[in-house]
């Protein structure tokens, strides 16, 4: 997806480019109290394999982010402000009825009027779009923009795009809604990253906005954006990047141990996982801990009558 021109729009140009292109997931954090929005940064224009910006916050406080064609993206993103502002829906739940009509307009264009412009099998667009409640919590919502116009609410993660499946299936393993701000950056970098080595539409280059309130004044904030620059390589964002780097290929060989390793070194591996889950729940642990003592116990009692 390309960015917004200040210029207007070059069709030619913009409603060019790989459709399937492209891996953006939504997902909640803290029990649905915040939640994170994550694209990578792949483009295909002519052929050629670039980076462009692919968050969007359409208003104060709402991001978008889209899979499909950039032309359509960017006449989206034109008609949903200039329909706001004619209307005066300025509030962040009215938008999802305006992108629903923005959307389904440039479908019916596009796809359903003669001349017919795109085939049936060409989807125009699949986007995420995120916002807060108006009123108090606050709660984030997400919803996942179709390319005939219907938004459908996210629940806990959803992804679109040409990575999506891969991408969903390595959210399913690691997903709890219960995850941390942090964990849940840390996971979706870490899905984006794995699929870009399998999937050349792909790219490790995340974007990543956050909607929590209080994050910022609007109760959104993306990471890449320093002011009104954009950037690519944000340390925060690198930062997660080298702190993932490597995982799968750790899993995979724990896999191994576990199938065919030595039963000392799985011991090991066991008391290490248990260690772990006494950490995050101290009161747990220490029950844990003095049934695993008991047990021991119980075990030398009996080779000791033995």
């Amino acid at each position: 997806m390309g960015m917004i021109r200040s210029d207007g729009y070059d069709d030619e140009t913009w409603l060019t480019g790989d459709p399937a292109v492209t891996c953006i997931i939504g997902m909640f954090y803290d029990s649905g109290k915040g939640a994170v929005v994550i694209a990578d940064s792949r483009t295909m224009i002519g052929g050629d394999y670039s980076h462009d910006r692919k968050l969007f916050e359409v208003d104060e406080g709402i991001v978008f982010a889209a899979s499909g064609l950039s032309g359509i993206a960017g006449k989206l993103l034109a008609n949903v402000a200039d329909s706001r502002q004619r209307s005066r829906q300025f509030l962040p739940s009215e938008c999802i009825n305006v992108f629903e009509d923005e959307m389904a307009e440039l479908y019916n264009r596009y796809k359903m009027t003669k001349p017919f412009r795109f085939g049936a099998d060409e989807t125009l667009l699949t986007g995420i779009i995120g916002f807060l409640e108006d009123e108090k919590p606050k709660l984030p919502k997400l919803y996942c923009l179709y390319e005939n116009g219907y938004a459908e609410a996210v629940r806990n993660f959803h992804s679109v795009g040409h990575g999506a499946r891969h991408a969903s299936n390595i959210l399913r393993t690691l997903y709890t809604p219960s995850l941390s701000k942090e964990r849940a950056i840390e996971i979706g970098v870490h899905a984006l990253i794995e699929v870009s080595k399998i999937d050349a539409m792909v790219d490790g280059s995340p974007q990543i906005a956050i909607l929590a309130d209080g994050v910022s004044e609007s109760g959104l904030t993306i990471l890449n954006c320093n002011g009104d620059s954009f950037s690519f390589e944000c340390p925060e964002i690198e930062k997660v990047k080298k702190k993932v780097e490597g995982i799968e290929q750790k899993r995979t060989q724990v896999f191994h141990l576990l199938i065919d390793g030595k039963e000392e070194v799985k011991k090991k591996l066991d008391e290490a996982l248990n260690e772990y889950e006494d950490a995050k729940s101290p009161k747990s642990g220490t029950r844990k801990r003095g049934e695993r003592a008991e047990i021991a116990r119980g075990g030398t009692e009996a080779a000791t009558a033995g």
